[in-house]
């Protein structure tokens, strides 16, 4: 829906005629509120043209009436909406002269604000039209949205590229231009064809693209009004309620964007973690793709849930992908001081040559970053002058998966699997050389097994080795992609193929992690054997960009690829996690200790630690390194139990709060773990 706010002009009669009334509070004996408000009670919510026409008087005085007009505008244009209003007025009341003229687009905010301001003048009541048309999605902690209305002046094609050549646009963006403005295409809008991924490293930069992209359309009657709604920090939750399907179905004509970070909650695996955000989605989007321009926005320093959502949109819509762009040190100066100018004090031309970097190219993104850092340090240089020499506070942290090779060689044991590890990133390395110089890559796979107990370590090496690929540029995203039987096998015939195929999909760039496989054959019905046909299929058809993990018990994997010959041929690397002993558990758990925040274990609780150890090691699947977890757990709700009976009300010190003793070790860790571990003899 595109709303507008129009002026309505007329002359009103001295006398009634025809038992109507004249909109002039001398005549009618009424205040011009009174009037308002009785003229409104004819008009509201899809009031006009069968239904696609919603109208409010928001203000007025003698001869003058501001009106707000909601219009399904793929239905009706906005001639029709003005010409339906006159003739409402000229034939329902004793006046003259009637014209609707300065009809301009606005945007929900600003008709909330309206609406709001005449409920209060007593013009009408908020509650009916805010609601009937479910403008109703703001206030909603699952998501953020911000409402951007662009300027409706037409951007000839010149001045189109000529914006996009000031951002430093990349190819793809040029392309699509140039489709948009091809002397071909209709002028008029019937639906879109397309729909887009934005990609870029700053939301700054993707929110200009944004801008130049729905401006360009909207010169081309490609949409048909200039609203953009912005949809961020997406929570899981987003589903559960009605707000954010409120907001798709009423920006019939205008443009949603949906930024795919989503929260900065931890959600651990992205693809499966919003797995119910996106079928969401998916269902709302195929429902309004028609009349709705949806451009997906992908920040490539925190993608989220990017890779399943366009693996899962693209199946149903046609989307064309714009990349941020790249330029020379001489375009990223243009483009740093067309920035500036948005700023309220001036920049110099030897500020931005200190401000920007010294690199043989940018992209637009670190353009932006670099204006947002002259920006501050403006603000304190040239308005809060007080802060020039102001120290600020400086703490050196560095996180763990900046250095994933590191994080490998710092986990316990797994000697053997550090080695192997070692051998596949040489080899993607060599690959990669013979690649470049133009050398025969061999075609080799790389698809792998990883056999072992649970807790020892499987997905977690596979996580480190996605991110060491990606960071010598084996691997594009470093995406860990992460499903079972559950996430492959669909309900009914031929859909399995398709599930399949969009997995591999989502993990484009990055590792498939396949858990418990041999699940995929455990039961009679066909669906398995349809899901390890495609996956076979797949495996070939992604070779070169796509590493799949296959993994669970030793002995069931093995039964596995003795039944699947064609998966066996394709496995390059076989590594087989061994599970800990009571020393290598005992390791660990001091690595946990040290940084949950604790002291040092002295020798008594270590010893005491490693009998619990030694005895959990002789039953069969007893967790691993998750052992080691849980028992640390229970061991401090131990210690808090005993904090807080021992302090009686006391003060607690920090040494009490940092200290783990034997006792808090009194646990039943092993009671989980019945099942006794299999002996040879006797």
């Amino acid at each position: 829906m595109i709303i507008y706010n129009t002026t309505l002009k007329y002359c009103s009669g001295k006398t009634k005629k025809d038992d109507k009334d004249t909109l002039n509070p001398v005549v009618d004996e009424k205040k011009l509120k009174e009037i308002i408000a009785d003229a409104n009670d004819r008009l509201g919510a899809e009031c006009g043209l069968d239904g696609n026409l919603s109208v409010q008087i928001v203000a007025g005085r003698k001869g003058t009436l501001e009106v707000i007009m909601v219009c399904n505008q793929d239905k009706v244009s906005v001639k029709e909406c003005e010409d339906w209003i006159r003739n409402h007025f000229a034939e329902n009341y004793s006046i003259t002269k009637v014209s609707v003229s300065n009809s301009r687009e606005i945007s929900v905010k600003e008709f909330i604000s309206f609406i709001r301001s005449a409920d209060k003048m007593g013009f009408c009541n908020r509650g009916y039209l805010y609601n009937d048309l479910e403008f109703d999605y703001f206030d909603n902690y699952q998501y953020s949205v911000q409402e951007y209305m662009y300027d409706t002046t037409p951007l000839i094609k010149e001045e189109a590229f000529e914006n996009a050549t000031m951002m430093m646009a990349d190819q793809s963006f040029l392309d699509e231009l140039a489709r948009i403005y091809a002397d071909r295409n209709e002028r008029k809008f019937y639906g879109h064809p397309v729909h887009y991924k934005i990609a870029a490293a700053n939301v700054e930069a993707a929110k200009d693209m944004l801008k130049l992209l729905v401006r360009s359309l909207r010169s081309n009657e490609r949409l048909l009004g200039t609203r953009a709604n912005y949809i961020c920090n997406i929570e899981e939750g987003c589903h559960h309620e009605t707000d954010l399907e409120h907001l798709i179905s009423s920006s019939r004509g205008a443009t949603i964007a949906i930024e795919m970070t989503g929260s900065d909650a931890d959600h651990g695996v992205y693809a499966s973690s919003y797995h119910q955000v996106i079928q969401y989605f998916e269902e709302q989007i195929n429902r309004c793709q028609l009349n709705t321009l949806f451009v997906f926005v992908e920040i490539t320093e925190k993608p989220g849930f990017s890779k399943p959502m366009i693996a899962t949109m693209q199946e149903d819509l046609h989307i064309i992908e714009i990349k941020e762009g790249r330029g020379d040190r001489k375009r990223a100066l243009e483009y740093l001081k067309a920035l500036t100018k948005k700023s309220m004090f001036d920049a110099t031309a030897e500020e931005l040559e200190k401000a920007l970097p010294k690199k043989k190219d940018y992209t637009a993104s670190e353009v932006y970053e670099t204006y947002n850092k002259w920006f501050s340090n403006g603000l304190k240089s040239k308005i809060y002058q007080s802060y020039r020499n102001c120290e600020k506070v400086s703490i050196d942290f560095k996180k763990a998966s900046d250095f994933p090779y590191e994080e490998l060689q710092n986990m316990v044991g797994l000697t053997e699997i550090k080695s192997i590890v070692d051998q596949i990133i040489n080899a993607a390395k060599v690959q990669k050389a013979r690649s470049k110089m133009g050398l025969d890559t061999y075609g080799s796979s790389r698809h792998m097994i990883f056999t072992g107990n649970p807790g020892s370590a499987k997905t977690t090496v596979a996580r480190l080795l996605a991110q060491i690929l990606k960071k010598e540029e084996v691997l594009e995203s470093g995406n860990l992609v992460e499903c079972g039987r559950a996430d492959l096998i669909a309900k009914y015939v031929g859909w399995t193929a398709k599930t399949v195929r969009r997995k591999f999909r989502e993990a484009q760039g990055g590792i498939l992690f396949i858990d418990e496989a041999y699940s995929l054959v455990d039961d009679s019905n066909s669906f398995g054997d349809e899901a390890i046909n495609t996956i076979v299929q797949e495996m070939e058809n992604h070779r070169e960009d796509v590493i799949v993990i296959f993994a669970g018990y030793p002995e069931k994997m093995e039964n596995f690829l003795q039944k699947n010959e064609g998966l066996r041929s394709r496995i390059a690397f076989h590594l087989n996690f061994p599970d800990y002993n009571e020393k290598a558990l005992l390791d660990i758990l001091m690595l946990m200790v040290k940084e949950k925040g604790f002291s040092p274990l002295d020798d008594d609780t270590q010893e005491k630690c490693l009998d619990i150890f030694a005895n959990a090691c002789k039953n069969a699947e007893f967790g691993n390194g998750r052992f080691a977890r849980n028992l640390l757990e229970q061991a401090m709700l131990r210690q808090s139990d005993r904090i807080i009976r021992d302090s009686a009300g006391k003060r607690i010190n920090k040494k009490s709060l940092s200290t783990l003793i034997a006792a808090d070790f009194d646990v039943n860790a092993t009671k989980q773990y019945a099942k006794p571990a299999k002996r040879i003899g006797f």
